[in-house]
């Protein structure tokens, strides 16, 4: 048996904009990163316009609901990853200099080799 701690990678994909979905997402990401593992979150063209500056405060004060804001925060403070896929930029006339600070854009296909070992995936 192996002594020494082994962090996990896990996946969560957000293919909506709709505040459930994002909610959930955030929450979820947040959790994992809370938890010692890592999370790779990656926004489908769906729900790039998430990720433009100023778009995430929309969904502050829902009810019942944390600040999406700190759960942002708290994923790329405990180093997860927030992840958009580069069609989400021109599907939404958004440019890279828009995008929340900590954003990384990549091919869909780069993300694949990214997750790869991932112990779970989540989708919202």
């Amino acid at each position: 048996m192996n002594d020494e701690f082994e962090v996990g990678k896990m996946v969560v994909v957000v293919n909506h904009d709709d505040e459930q979905s994002v909610m959930a997402a955030l929450v979820m990401g947040a959790a994992i990163v809370a938890t010692g593992d890592q999370v790779l979150m990656f926004f489908q063209p769906g729900a790039a316009k998430v990720l433009a500056k100023g778009e995430l405060e929309k969904y502050q004060g829902l009810k019942g609901q944390p600040d999406p804001l700190d759960l942002y925060d708290a994923i790329l403070v405990l180093e997860g990853r927030i992840i958009l896929c580069e069609l989400g930029l021109p599907i939404w006339d958004i440019k890279e200099e828009d995008l929340r600070e900590g954003v990384e854009v990549m091919m869909a296909s780069s993300f694949l080799f990214e997750v790869e070992g991932a112990s779970m995936v989540f989708s919202y």
